[in-house]
């Protein structure tokens, strides 16, 4: 069944949220409960990734029947992507007598907060008769999780009651927003912080670039976890200390293990630095360790050894790879551009096309780009031409400057 039903303040009367379109979530059982009492919202969710948009229809119900005796399971998915991907949130609702409507008040909270609709997750919060610690951080976390830091601090203020939880929003909104000192003023009220807390705090000063104190915090911290070693391999990245993100990544192998985006960071850090030895090194030790097979991996490897002057070895990987993403493609595609070979590049682009991969901006900022290097002018031409037309991609500045570049070589 396509429904959601939403728990009412009282026994007797349920508000149900039926979605129908893009998912199929499991509803209430008995036939001849509901009434439609309300009209459809329109709540278009989509983003990158999706072939066509996701439209959810939602109507309101009334449910007739007593609650009494009456269990089963409610699955909410919640359609809140902003990047790339459905953001879904599942949980077990039981049907009992004296259960309160919050509970699903509060997930529609999270969910108006995943869409940017704060508007409606606050009249929803003042709707609530009663507010537990949960709403109250929910709330708190719409606020922030979408930079309205002023509203969400006037909230934490209010707050009867507050745990980790509402700290580590809290600092987590000001590390988004690149407040790391008003973050510090958060975590040091803290008087019990958990992993998240220092996780949340190192992250804020790695974004804002104070990296001795990122530092003095990641020593300091009792118990690091690999989200901790990630967030600072990232910030050093970030920072451009590519150096310190290796040593990061020697030092972190004896505490625990790495990951896939470890190994991602410190190859991008080889491929800064130009470093073919040591990113060999960590293609073996992503290898041994089963992770070489991720698609992120493949990508900054192949990124890695185009950088540091072995298009062959990235070329190896790439015909190597079972997955092969859009990025993928892109960074082998570029990878070719940087060594001058622009026709290589082109009838990797053609079979790009015939495993049907969709083209985007990147890829035809390598493609121009290894025009501009191999002087294939009229074929650059008919590439930039190609955007808009075949693919309904607009030129930037960055397609511009490689036209120029094109377009300057023919008149030397």
């Amino acid at each position: 069944m396509y429904s959601m039903t939403v728990l009412s303040e009282t026994l007797s009367n349920v508000l149900v949220i039926e979605l129908k379109g893009g998912c199929c979530l499991e509803g209430g059982r008995g036939e001849g409960l509901y009434e439609v009492t309300g009209g459809g919202v329109d709540c278009m969710c989509g983003g990158k990734g999706f072939n066509e948009e996701i439209r959810c229809y939602c109507g309101l119900f009334i449910l007739k029947e007593s609650l009494k005796d009456f269990d089963f399971d409610v699955y909410l998915l919640l359609l809140g992507r902003v990047v790339s991907l459905i953001l879904a949130l599942p949980f077990t609702v039981r049907r009992k007598t004296g259960l309160a409507a919050h509970f699903v008040q509060t997930a529609l909270i999270n969910m108006y907060g995943t869409l940017h609709h704060i508007a409606d997750a606050c009249k929803v919060f003042a709707k609530m008769p009663v507010k537990d610690l949960v709403a109250w951080n929910s709330m708190l976390d719409a606020h922030a999780s979408n930079g309205q830091m002023e509203d969400a601090i006037h909230l934490f203020n209010l707050m009867p009651l507050k745990d980790q939880s509402s700290f580590n929003i809290m600092i987590s909104g000001y590390s988004s927003c690149g407040e790391a000192l008003s973050a510090r003023s958060i975590f040091d009220k803290m008087t019990v912080k958990d992993t998240v807390s220092w996780n949340s705090m190192i992250s804020a000063y790695t974004r804002a670039g104070y990296m001795e104190k990122a530092h003095a915090l990641f020593r300091e911290m009792p118990v690091k976890n690999p989200i901790t070693w990630n967030t600072m391999i990232t910030g050093c990245l970030q920072s451009e200390h590519f150096n310190e993100a290796l040593d990061l990544f020697d030092e972190m192998k004896t505490n625990c293990i790495p990951d896939y985006l470890t190994v991602t960071s410190v190859l991008s850090a080889c491929a800064h630095l130009g470093s073919l030895e040591t990113g060999t090194k960590i293609h073996i030790y992503a290898i041994d360790s089963g992770l070489a097979s991720s698609p992120h991996v493949t990508t900054a490897l192949i990124e890695m050894y185009a950088k540091c002057g072995s298009i062959e070895q990235a070329l190896q990987v790439f015909h190597k790879s079972q997955v092969k993403d859009i990025f993928c493609w892109n960074a082998m595609i570029s990878g070719l551009a940087l060594h001058g070979q622009g026709y290589a590049a082109l009838e990797l682009f053609d079979k790009m096309r015939s495993k049907l991969v969709r083209p985007d901006d990147i890829t035809f900022i390598g493609l121009l780009n290894a025009c501009s290097h191999s002087g294939l002018v009229q074929e650059g031409c008919h590439l930039f031409d190609s955007m808009q037309e075949d693919f309904g991609i607009s030129p930037k500045l960055e397609h511009y400057g490689c036209m120029v570049d094109l377009l300057g070589r023919l008149a030397s």
